[in-house]
């Protein structure tokens, strides 16, 4: 069987990567109509039910450390069908599910699998694209996957009433399915620097992060992904309980927020193809989700907070987000290509832990701050992030002694 060979300069091509960087977001948000459900045709308790998702997220942290180097030694074809392979068994264990353990389990094996997607998406950008025309890409991988969670939950929905929750597990595993046999069938290795002998991990990840811009701009996309997510953990908070809006209406306002980041990165592409180098943009978005943050933290103090003084502020933090991390992408890979595996897998490692601590300070918060969690860890995280840029400005010491990429290599 034959299949035509991916372009890399294709629109299809970027459709491809954004489909393996999408993979994570819609394995969460097609699952979450079906948490009520799990519990019931499971007969487990609703935390249980909860931590289809947890585990999940956790074997996408853990899976990039181990991808990314593998992928720089082996090559990013075999990896990347590696980690489909396992997010279609997982899929599809998670479908035939006898109980809610073996559902956990399957979830984690998806979880590990999903993690390869995102990597070696990007990796394969470095592998590719320089300049210019790798920031447009990644910022197409950015838009990509980001209109996943804008309609994944709608779809969930349906699928749910369809086919019930195994049937979305099952819909999942075939996606992974038809892209591993795209993979298989129609890409081609893009890492010519593949020596085919395993780098040990330390190494690997100590070449990265003693590189003062490499380590820079992942803590930068970490940060920009932690404001962000601080208003994912937040707003059915802010919207359900403190202003009693509609859920047709939050699902609305969840996907104009969703819609922003889309148009963020876009408008970063746009920008990088005429002249405008990441440095600026990532200053101009770190600014607005910093102000913005700070005027919806201005509002909760002053007991003004409304659906039409909150949302223009959340649309314009979320917009922030998808306006930073092409940018922030293009920074952490550019300086080392033979390393653009690891430096993905850290990539992707590191922003899913910020959002995990993010998320997780909103909730520990909320009962004695109230919405004021929300808007202060996203303030936190902006201004954290405009530390980094401004400790990454052009001319300053580095805090060691930054190697070439022949030298790391050497």
């Amino acid at each position: 069987m034959t299949m035509p060979r991916l372009n890399p300069e294709s629109v299809l091509f970027a459709v491809f990567l954004g489909a393996l960087a999408a993979f994570p977001p819609i394995s969460i948000d097609l699952a979450l109509p079906a948490l009520v459900e799990i519990e019931r045709g499971l007969g487990s308790t609703g935390s249980q039910a909860g931590l289809t998702l947890s585990l999940f997220m956790a074997g996408f942290a853990a899976g990039p450390v181990v991808y990314g180097p593998l992928s720089d030694s082996r090559g990013r074809k075999p990896v990347l069908l590696l980690g489909l392979v396992l997010f279609t068994a997982g899929g599809i264990a998670s479908a035939l599910a006898p109980s809610i353990y073996a559902l956990l389990g399957a979830r984690l094996l998806q979880g590990l699998g999903a993690g390869a997607g995102m990597t070696i998406a990007m990796a394969m950008v470095r592998d590719l694209f320089a300049g210019a025309a790798m920031q447009r890409r990644l910022a197409a991988i950015t838009v990509v996957a980001n209109v996943a969670p804008i309609v994944a939950p709608s779809l969930g929905v349906g699928l749910l009433a369809a086919a019930g929750w195994r049937g979305i597990y099952a819909v999942m595993g075939v996606l992974g399915l038809v892209v591993a046999l795209t993979t298989r069938l129609s890409l081609e290795e893009t890492h010519a620097h593949a020596t085919r002998q395993a780098v040990p991990l330390r190494e690997a990840w100590g070449r990265v992060l003693s590189h003062r811009h490499v380590a820079g701009h992942i803590l930068l996309n970490g940060l920009a992904f932690g404001w962000m997510f601080a208003y994912v953990a937040g707003s059915p908070l802010l919207l359900l309980h403190v202003l009693h809006v509609q859920p047709i209406v939050y699902a609305a306002m969840f996907a104009t927020t969703g819609a922003a980041i889309v148009a963020g990165a876009t408008l970063n592409g746009w920008f990088g193809s005429r002249g405008m180098g990441s440095r600026g943009l990532l200053a101009v978005a770190i600014g607005m989700a910093l102000v913005a943050s700070c005027a919806l933290s201005g509002l909760v103090f002053a007991h003004q907070v409304h659906l039409f003084t909150a949302m223009p502020l959340l649309v314009a933090s979320t917009f922030a987000f998808g306006l930073a991390a092409p940018s922030a992408a293009h920074g952490a890979l550019d300086p080392l290509p033979k390393l653009a595996g690891v430096a993905g897998g850290l990539l992707a490692s590191v922003q899913m832990l910020f959002g995990a601590l993010s998320s997780s300070l909103v909730a520990v918060l909320y009962p004695a701050l109230g919405i004021f969690a929300m808007s202060s860890v996203m303030a936190a995280s902006a201004l954290l992030a405009g530390a980094v840029w401004l400790a990454l400005r052009p001319g300053r010491a580095p805090m060691k002694q930054i190697r070439t990429d022949s030298q790391l290599m050497g």
